[in-house]
Parts: C-alpha cells; structure tokens; sequence
C-alpha cells in the first residue's frame, strides 16, 4: 500500500509554535512524525511527502527517522487544499500497482489500529474511494457525513441530513477515483471534491473510527499530547 501526506499548508493559526506545521512538536516528536508512524504501521513503506517551499527540515528529518521507509518529496506552494490532494494523489496513482493507496493530511492523528482497520474495510467493501470519519467533533468548521447501513456515504457537508460522524483526514484513494480529479482549479476546498463525488453516486465508503483529533488551533496542541502520551503508554 502506497501512501501521501499532504503537508503544505501555512498553518497560521499555529504560527506562535515558532515552527511550520509538520515540525512543531507535540509529545516530543513533530507532528508529521506521528503521521508516518501509524501509515508505517499499517504496511506503508513508501509514502508521498507534500511541502510547501519553507518545508526544507522535513525531507531529512524523515529520512532519519524512517531509514525502513522510502520517501517521495514533493515542494510545490499550492493554492488550496484540492490542488495538494489532487497533485499527491495523481503521483501515487501513477505508480500504485496495486491501483490503491491513502492520503493523509499532516494535522490528523488516528490510532494507528484506526489506520489498518480503514484500510482493511476499504479494501473489504472494495470502494472506489473511502473517507475516515470520527464522532469526536472538536472542530470549528466541521465535515458532516451521512452514512447508510451498508457503510456508503450518501451525502457531505450542506447535503448531510442526519450528521453521522465527521471526515478525520484520512482519505482511501484508487487510479479510478483518482481519474475523476478535475485540473488543479477545479475546486478551490479538498471537501468540495468529495461532496461532488458523494452526489455524483460513486461508491464512497465511510469507515467510522475511534477518537482522532484535527491539530489546526494552538488549544489543540494540549489535547494533542495527551492523545499520544496514552496512547505511546498501551
């Protein structure tokens, strides 16, 4: 299984960490280093790394900490947060032999048994593309979905009625669902892209997970470390 992980945003609301986004530490670690352990985790040794211009310390910070791990660096300063999505995705579904692989952004923590069980059920239901979801809502501007009982996501955002659970970050992709991407000015938000392909009628799965966390806000950061200091200690 191939993986990306799109860490090219700004990260303003975290500026006063005196770090980008990837490499502010939380639990003695940068953020990004938690991201690749739970992929690592879940069997994928070869990952696809989006930064942005200033993100010059990830590439050799991962090197060292991963050695077991091939990485893919990418620097592109892009527009929004559809254009790195598509841009990583259109990489992995390039050389994806397997026609799959996941996409995560940097700011998500899932349980690395969150991670295999989302791909695990993914591949089960044989989706075309998946979203991982959480009912733990600590976010300012949250993704709803509805989910029917076979596990398929049947609306996002504004079109959601019953507000199953949220999107956590982690996104399950195939060379099909990745030939659906529109050019790099398509959408201007990574949840348009998937509220148009969840209306569209494809099969999007929704694999409902424990507690994740969004590091967006410098309030999360507290949250953030005790998440992994429990969950270093199981």
């Amino acid at each position: 299984m191939k993986a990306g992980i799109i860490a090219a945003g700004e990260g303003s609301r975290l500026a006063s960490a005196g770090e980008i986004k990837p490499m502010i530490r939380v639990a003695a670690k940068p953020l990004i280093y938690w991201v690749v352990g739970g992929l690592r985790s879940a069997g994928c040794k070869d990952i696809v790394v989006l930064t942005n211009s200033r993100g010059g310390a990830v590439g050799p910070y991962l090197t060292a900490a991963f050695p077991d791990v091939t990485f893919d660096f990418v620097t592109a300063d892009t527009a929004s947060s559809f254009e790195s999505f598509r841009l990583v995705s259109k990489r992995l579904a390039e050389t994806a032999t397997n026609g799959e692989f996941v996409v995560s952004t940097v700011d998500a923590l899932i349980k690395t048994d969150d991670v295999n069980l989302f791909i695990a059920k993914c591949r089960e239901a044989k989706a075309t593309a998946g979203l991982a979801l959480t009912r733990h809502v600590d976010d300012e501007k949250p993704l709803w979905a509805d989910i029917d009982a076979n596990g398929r996501v049947t609306a996002l955002g504004d079109d959601a009625k019953r507000k199953n659970a949220v999107t956590c970050g982690l996104y399950y992709m195939t060379r099909s669902a990745a030939s659906r991407l529109p050019g790099a000015d398509g959408y201007s938000r990574l949840r348009d892209f998937w509220r148009g392909l969840v209306a569209s009628g494809e099969a999007v799965m929704g694999i409902t997970l424990s507690k994740s966390l969004d590091i967006d806000r410098p309030e999360d950061l507290a949250a953030a470390e005790s998440f992994l200091t429990a969950e270093t200690k199981r």
